[in-house]
């Protein structure tokens, strides 16, 4: 049965050189490779070749192609620039000498400065309120959409939506859902393994956000959708094995595209993290 620690496993690629990293492209029950695996491991690739004072503060990428499951994943780190307090790198993934990723990797010491945070939304219910997602569904006799959810069993992730897309009883004009979520078992105080956990969830219903407000007018099953680019940033450290609320909404859709932006929020309101993200949205038959 697939584990916690095989996904930890799955999104730290083994080392082949001082530059270059295979990964695993996991889970044959999916139809291609999730965005949120080659995200983390580009991202734990990337850590490996910078001085260990220094730790992620923001990935911005770009996906290529669609990756095949069944097919390691080789990743090229390239240094832009190591300075006395941040270091950059370039990080390209390949399936058979082609593209499918490219992303930007900053790194910075962490030093103190200013600070303001944008407060978490009012009126979010506690975790313990609301009921886990595998429960509910199975209550439901539901089968998720997202493939990836029916991967990560109750021993792995403890999710709980705020907003489910598949409930008659709540509305769904707004383009807004959240949902906390915290990985089940101790996983130590390596922060790079809680940031890559992170990076991984980031790529979970950020997509989807943008069609909320079109549900009822078009079937799911008549839109391609796609992430194009994902950026994501971490304000302070992130403990992936204790509550984080992550909030996404989409301002606005349009040429083709959604654009999403997300916030992970601790329970005590401490925003740790934030993502932006573009996506192909095109209705088929529209053309």
């Amino acid at each position: 049965m697939f584990s916690l620690a095989d996904l930890v496993a799955y999104l730290n690629p083994a080392r082949i050189s001082a530059t270059q990293f295979r990964g695993r492209a996991f889970a044959d029950e999916l139809p291609r490779v999730f965005g949120g695996q080659v995200l983390a491991q580009a991202l734990q690739s990337a850590q490996s070749t910078v001085d260990g004072a220094k730790s992620t503060h923001s990935i911005h990428a770009h996906f290529l192609r669609i990756g095949m499951i069944g097919t390691d994943i080789h990743y090229q780190v390239d240094t832009v620039r190591d300075g006395a307090s941040f270091s950059t790198r370039n990080v390209i993934a390949e399936q058979n000498g082609k593209a499918i990723f490219q992303a930007t990797v900053s790194f910075h010491i962490a030093e103190d400065g200013l600070s303001h945070q944008q407060v978490m939304p009012a009126g979010i219910p506690e975790p313990e309120a609301l009921e886990n997602e595998i429960d509910r569904r199975q209550r439901l006799g539901i089968t998720p959409r997202n493939i990836m959810m029916n991967l990560l069993t109750k021993d792995i992730i403890d999710v709980r939506m705020r907003f489910p897309m598949d409930s008659p009883d709540i509305p769904h004009a707004e383009p807004v859902q959240g949902f906390w979520f915290r990985f089940n078992r101790a996983i130590g105080d390596k922060q790079l393994t809680h940031q890559a956990l992170v990076a991984f969830v980031s790529d979970m219903g950020l997509l989807s956000t943008g069609l909320r407000p079109h549900m009822e007018a078009i079937a799911r099953e008549a839109v391609q959708a796609a992430s194009l680019d994902h950026s994501l940033w971490f304000h302070s450290p992130v403990r992936a094995d204790e509550w984080l609320y992550y909030h996404c909404e989409s301002p606005v859709a349009g040429s083709g595209r959604n654009f999403n932006r997300g916030s992970f929020y601790t329970v005590d309101g401490a925003l740790v993290a934030s993502t932006a993200q573009e996506a192909l949205i095109r209705v088929r038959g529209s053309a």
